[in-house]
């Protein structure tokens, strides 16, 4: 028996959903055309593709191999249905962004993707990287750009590359060039807050000698973050490209650190139930901007 794209799809979906009750609902079949298809597919590769485990079905390792091939199969069948029949990309996307991204980058994506797809509505929301993963998982939005979101077996999570930050200050607080946590015990730290990953970040740099910011405030806005760091109220690890002009001004210096900052890693997500073409056109569109501002650096 030759297996069909269809044995694929049932493949993807039990493992996907948990179970053959809900992928047979989302494929449109029957319960039996489910299993059916499932037991046809472990015939022909020879070797159960899933084991029952309580209520439940999970993949065998035979079954987590083939998933990783069948998706495959299954985003290139979609590529090629795309491509084949042209369509308008029409109605909303909702997409959330990382503040930087939304100030680098935000106001060209909006116009490319106007110019390419005039159909398609985007709905735009700005906020932590928390945020952008607790909307995303919650359907509040269809596409994420955010900081070190996390795997989840919900989500497709595409590194897109390294945000390099530094550490900011005012030239006026006569800092040293190259800083160590003992230098800036004393100084005012502002950051996002916990759990964002700008702040793992300031507070692993000083744990990285054992210390802790003797004063820190937060704020949910690095624009507000900078500002405040330019009036010479703290000291602040920011991503580098979006504070160039700044430096180039002369109105703060980006500090050498000891040691190195971590390097924070931009990514797209969207939920793995949701393949319509418009994620992928926003998608292309993110990238493309964000690679002709030179934003990241290879991961």
């Amino acid at each position: 028996m030759r297996i069909s794209l269809g044995h694929l799809e049932a493949l993807v979906w039990v493992a996907r959903l948990g179970g053959v009750s809900a992928a047979a609902e989302h494929l449109g079949l029957t319960q039996s055309s489910v299993s059916l298809r499932l037991r046809d597919l472990s015939d022909a590769l020879g070797r159960p593709m899933f084991v029952r485990q309580g209520r439940g079905l999970h993949l065998t390792p035979d079954g987590s191999t083939t998933m990783a091939h069948a998706v495959l199969i299954i985003e290139q069948m979609e590529k090629l249905y795309e491509n084949a029949r042209p369509q308008k990309i029409a109605g909303t996307l909702r997409m959330g962004t990382s503040e930087a991204i939304a100030m680098a980058a935000l106001p060209s994506i909006i116009n490319r993707l106007a110019e390419a797809h005039p159909m398609l509505k985007l709905d735009v929301a700005i906020g932590t990287s928390a945020d952008l993963e607790r909307d995303l998982l919650a359907g509040n939005t269809d596409l994420a750009l955010g900081i070190n979101l996390h795997e989840d077996p919900r989500l497709k999570v595409l590194p897109l590359g390294e945000q390099r930050s530094t550490w900011l200050a005012r030239a006026d607080l006569q800092l040293p060039d190259c800083i160590r946590p003992r230098d800036i015990g004393h100084v005012p730290v502002l950051t996002n807050p916990s759990p964002s990953p700008m702040y793992q970040q300031t507070v692993n740099w000083f744990r990285t000698e054992g210390l802790s910011p003797h004063h820190i405030s937060v704020s949910n806005s690095i624009t507000v973050i900078a500002h405040m760091v330019a009036a010479g109220v703290g000291v602040a690890i920011l991503p580098q490209r979006l504070v160039e002009k700044e430096i180039a001004a002369g109105e703060v210096v980006a500090l050498r650190s000891e040691p190195a900052i971590e390097t924070s890693l931009l990514s797209a997500a969207y939920r793995l139930d949701d393949w319509r073409p418009a994620i992928n056109a926003a998608l292309d569109v993110a990238r493309a901007v964000i690679d002709d501002i030179h934003w990241l650096e290879p991961a």
